[in-house]
């Protein structure tokens, strides 16, 4: 067993996690400094002629049915000059679905890559700060006790919401990472490959740790689900149809809607009894032209999937009580209640008011976030409506 007793102990490099934590550190260095290595050159490599094109050239581009000003929001920006319009991606090209996406500072992606120093140091820097940040956060919380590496498939533990998590979570990951390395002047594909890339890159550390965590393992199901995640959100970007499924997620106490939390639990991040995971789908989108007109535009409907009340018998036998009524599934390792939802859901880009900038990038960003709505929710023992899932009210 490896000491914990100080911080200095944690930071003695014969620490086998220790030791890992410095291989990753050297492997994300080594993986941007490929990624920002490749983008340099890329951007070296541009040609003159595609940045000296004649802007009436594309006025007359029989393929556009959109206008130079149209194509480029650059409001006082000098990236965004109207002599370069052939830098960027065309605005009817940035969409997600049939909504218009946005970057952080709200302009439009570049086509090729043009790194910008003083974005791409702040990133490196923040990056650097918040995973630092975490590692001993998490030395001190989930991975407090630590052994050496070992693997634990562990894909029955929680009725498979932990894999959703990390679908989720990778997703997440990919999407931040790549709307940032926009910000840092790489071009929209290359931003969304090393944006995956390295939201995986970031999963699989989390996952590497976990093995040397006594009561984790890496797990072989987790990193699938890492992997998975990562790969819809590139999926996303090269068959566009995919849009019209997105991931969102909901996290409200257990205890608000009269469930229990999972038990055990260090954090919110694996209580997965407070959890819930949903798969948007835009219906007005996939309806022909003809049908849409009985479709609301910013109406949706979401598929979610939960299990409430979860127990690790095997650890915690002496709670069997107090979850024996309310666990409807049950096995030898685990207790819970597994449940699916179908709930209205709402395009939040539709309807938090177009003011521009930051702001629209922030509504696209919420978005991934499932609010409160009317729903079904099934379980093995009852079939309950809520007009605000997941809350009861009582009438």
């Amino acid at each position: 067993m490896i000491s914990t007793k100080t911080i200095r102990d944690r930071f003695v490099f014969d620490n086998p996690e220790i030791k890992s934590f410095i291989l990753i550190i050297i492997f994300f260095a080594v993986f941007s400094s490929l990624a920002f290595a490749k983008v340099l050159a890329s951007g070296m490599n541009l040609s003159n002629d595609n940045i000296n094109k004649d802007t009436q050239a594309i006025i007359d581009d029989s393929s556009s049915s959109v206008s130079v000003t149209e194509r480029i929001d650059f409001p006082n920006d000098t990236n965004y000059e109207l002599n370069d319009p052939y830098k960027f991606i065309p605005l009817n090209e940035f969409f997600y679905a049939d909504n218009q996406r946005y970057t952080i500072s709200g302009g439009l992606p570049l086509k090729e890559s043009d790194l910008k120093i003083l974005p791409t140091v702040l990133f490196g820097a923040g990056l650097t700060a918040v995973f630092v940040a975490q590692h001993n956060w998490q030395l001190q919380t989930i991975w407090k006790e630590r052994g050496d590496f070992k693997f634990m498939e562990d894909i029955k533990q929680d009725f498979f919401v932990d894999k959703f998590g990390h679908m989720y979570g990778s997703y997440m990951a990919s999407y931040i990472f790549s709307e940032t390395l926009m910000e840092c002047g790489l071009s929209y594909d290359a931003a969304s490959l090393w944006g995956a890339g390295i939201g995986l890159s970031y999963s699989t550390y989390i996952e590497i740790l976990d093995g040397f965590g006594t009561n984790w393992g890496f797990s072989p199901s987790d990193f699938y689900s890492d992997v998975f995640g990562a790969a819809f959100f590139i999926g996303q970007h090269y068959i566009p149809y995919l849009q019209n499924f997105t991931p969102k997620f909901m996290y409200f106490p257990a205890d608000w809607h009269g469930d229990k939390p999972r038990m055990p639990h260090d954090m919110f991040n694996d209580d997965y009894s407070s959890q819930t995971f949903w798969l948007s789908v835009n219906i007005y989108n996939m309806l022909p032209e003809n049908l849409k007109s009985y479709w609301l535009p910013w109406l949706q409907i979401s598929f979610g999937y939960t299990a409430r009340n979860i127990l690790d018998v095997f650890h915690y036998p002496e709670l069997k009580q107090q979850y024996e009524k309310i666990a409807d599934v049950r096995s030898d390792i685990v207790w819970g209640s597994p449940r699916f939802i179908i709930a209205l859901d709402y395009d939040l880009v539709k309807i938090i008011p177009d003011t521009g900038g930051f702001w629209n990038w922030l509504r696209q960003s919420v978005n991934l976030f499932k609010l409160p709505s009317p729903a079904i929710e099934f379980s093995k023992s009852k079939t309950r409506f809520y007009l605000v899932y997941p809350f009861s009210i009582n009438f």
